[in-house]
């Protein structure tokens, strides 16, 4: 099952204040460390967690690297690898906007339109992938969630349609109602789904909702006109040329492990229990929306490259990616616009994070939270949350995106 803490999304837009403190940066370590143990104490206390939560915060600045570890992630450093979930949409985002730098694609065609040079177009023209609204939703309604192709991986599918899996979500049936965990999910599957059935929020832009199915074809559009599988871009034009050394993206649904070392992951079903591992999953539901695997110093070192145009992805295309289209509070092309800066936030069994950059002082915050409490999503969202502004302050920044 895949979580998306969507809540987290809407940051307020504040006027830029930019403050670097005195603290001299051997003082930072400590501060921070007691920062972070002050913070999830009181929310274990708050929620009546047992010590199996834990927390992980990697802060990259011009002044200096710090990590900092507390409770089941005691230990667990930058090289710790996690499952990195939505931040994936990043990288997904990354490889469409470059693909249209390198003229393969165009991000404002419909998904009916024909590849460039080719006589094929960017979705197959087959039964199952006749997707509501199908020829009038562009490459850019898929990055932006303004497709209003249906979720399939969040969303149950509605009563009443003649599936065994009516009003149930569909990966759940698959992998706890036919009792088979194991299974390899497909893109063509996944679209099928909402072909088969009919779904869809509503014509393209017609509104914001958030759809991992949307990327689910943005990986197929990527694997048409590239001709290489999803994971196989990822490495050759990000993970090898960029440096992303312990970043991974597992597709197969017998590939359920991490590498190690690895910081434990739990998940806590409701108040009336308490915290369990859940650390191995199958991520072939996920591919291109949420399974790559990756480190602190990774996912740090990734973020700040690209939005500071030092990958393959062009500084013009960077401001195509951070560019809200009208009506978006904070989204953007695979990227959320947010008082810390520009990241994504993602949620997947037994992990939840926040990656984010600011431009203004150059300073990148990882914040790893190895554990999901169902019944307290939007606390714990808070708690991430307050952990990157306070980890900020704590190293002397203190600026806030500005009012655009």
């Amino acid at each position: 099952m895949k979580l998306i803490f969507r809540s987290v999304c809407a940051l307020a837009l504040t006027t830029l204040l930019c403050s670097c403190g005195s603290d001299a940066p051997d003082s930072v370590q400590p501060q921070l460390q007691a920062m972070v143990e002050s913070k999830l104490a009181a929310y274990k206390t708050a929620n009546n967690l047992s010590n199996d939560a834990g927390v992980l915060v990697h802060l990259v600045s011009p002044r200096g690297t710090w990590t900092v570890s507390a409770g089941s992630a005691a230990g667990a450093g930058a090289g710790s690898h996690y499952r990195i979930a939505s931040v994936t949409k990043t990288f997904t985002s990354a490889a469409i906007m470059l693909l249209d730098q390198q003229g393969k694609l165009d991000i404002t065609k419909k998904v009916t339109d024909l590849i460039p040079g080719t006589d094929i177009p960017y979705l197959p023209d087959t039964p199952g992938y006749q997707i509501p609204h199908k020829s009038e939703i562009t490459i850019e309604h898929l990055l932006s969630h303004r497709s209003g192709v249906f979720d399939v991986c969040n969303d149950p599918v509605p009563e009443g349609k003649s599936v065994p899996y009516a009003g149930k979500n569909y990966l759940q049936y698959i992998i706890y109602d036919l009792n088979d965990p194991r299974h390899q999910f497909t893109f063509d599957e996944l679209v099928g789904v909402n072909s088969l059935n009919e779904l869809s929020y509503w014509a393209p832009d017609g509104g914001y909702h958030y759809s991992n199915t949307g990327y689910s074809l943005l990986a197929k559009i990527i694997e048409r006109v590239s001709g290489k599988s999803y994971d196989r871009f990822i490495t050759d034009n990000f993970f090898i040329p960029m440096g992303l050394t312990h970043s991974s993206a597992p597709w197969n649904s017998n590939d359920r492990t991490l590498p190690a070392p690895y910081v434990k992951g739990y998940i806590r079903p409701d108040a009336t229990t308490q915290l369990v591992e859940s650390s191995e999953d199958n991520m072939s539901a996920n591919v291109a929306e949420g399974n790559i695997i990756s480190t602190p110093a990774d996912a740090a070192r990734w973020m700040r490259m690209l939005l500071t145009g030092m990958g393959p992805v062009n500084k013009g295309q960077i401001t195509r990616m951070t560019t809200k289209p009208a009506g978006n509070t904070s989204y953007a092309l695979g990227l959320d616009v947010g008082d810390l800066g520009i990241g994504h936030t993602g949620a997947h069994l037994g992990y939840m994070n926040y990656v984010v950059y600011h431009p203004a002082d150059d300073v990148t915050v990882v914040v790893v939270v190895p554990f999901i409490d169902y019944d307290s999503m939007n606390e714990q969202a808070d708690l991430i949350m307050d952990l990157a502004k306070e980890a900020r302050k704590t190293a002397g920044y203190t600026a806030v995106w500005p009012t655009q």
